[in-house]
């Protein structure tokens, strides 16, 4: 467990993908020992998880569990990826993910004026050259969104995403330095983006309403437990416009249940189809 409390946390799956955003906002280290390169400043945590979606999926619940405390963290998913014919080095926003292997669909809630243009995703198991329909291609962000889902209002889960290759410029052609630059030139997109998010977030609702504290004092939840009844309260109540949660008919007995029984209400809100 690591004793501050972050507002921002960012994932990607390649050293050249951070290396501009760490220099540029100065983020040093983490001294503790770590499964997956993690970096900070006092709001933001980065932090690489290797190429893929076993990789990226193991980052994001390893990371988010240090962190109990952070309060409906702004969640974003950024780095390279292909697509047919956009061009090398520009930013777009996904407003849906496919995951090419179990075709689960997740559509990001854009509850805000998108800072750059969207377009939808597939995440792929193997990287390829078939720039066949009009997605943005990529290897991680469906196990992201699956995996953040469970730790924030998905109005503040986004994934941001440079394209490094198309149909005239293949994978083959994509090195370190090339990817350095991209992302050099979107460092003030990321930031917009961080913006728009950390704008959204205030309007949210809060771990203190009144449903939140009745739960709190209904069953007996362990600290961690209860970090995590505070996200899935705000997600519903985003979502339902609700001040209460009809329990009657379920079996609901304890903590534990409850909060797989909202885990359950919330997947319905078509968080995949």
């Amino acid at each position: 467990m690591i004793d501050f409390a972050p507002s921002t946390f960012i994932f990607v799956a390649l050293p050249c993908e951070a290396k501009p955003l760490i220099q540029a906002w100065r983020l040093k280290k983490l001294p503790q020992k770590q499964p997956f390169a993690t970096y900070r400043n006092a709001d933001i945590i980065l932090v690489i998880s290797g190429v893929g979606k076993i990789a990226m999926a193991g980052a994001v619940a390893y990371t988010l569990a240090q962190f109990p405390e952070a309060t409906q963290p702004i969640l974003l998913n950024f780095g390279i990826a292909g697509h047919r014919q956009q061009a090398l080095g520009s930013c777009f926003l996904a407003d849906k993910i496919t995951d090419a292997e179990t075709q689960r669909r997740f559509y990001p809630q854009l509850a805000f004026d998108a800072p750059c243009p969207t377009l939808p995703l597939v995440t792929l198991s193997r990287a390829d050259a078939d720039y066949s329909d009009e997605n943005l291609r990529d290897m991680e962000a469906a196990a992201f969104y699956e995996i953040a889902v469970k730790f924030s209002s998905s109005e503040l889960i986004q994934c941001l995403k440079v394209v490094s290759d198309n149909a005239e410029s293949a994978l083959e052609k994509i090195n370190d330095e090339s990817v350095v630059t991209w992302v050099q030139a979107r460092v003030a997109d990321v930031e917009d983006m961080i913006a728009v998010l950390t704008t959204l977030r205030g309007s949210l609702p809060t771990s203190g309403s009144e449903l939140y504290k009745q739960l709190l004092e209904q069953f007996h939840f362990t600290a961690t437990n209860a970090a995590k009844l505070h996200t899935l309260v705000n997600r519903w109540q985003a979502l339902n416009h609700a001040t209460t949660l009809n329990l009657a008919g379920t079996k609901v007995e304890n903590a534990r249940a409850l909060l797989a029984w909202l885990e359950t209400q919330l997947e319905k809100h078509q968080y995949y189809l």
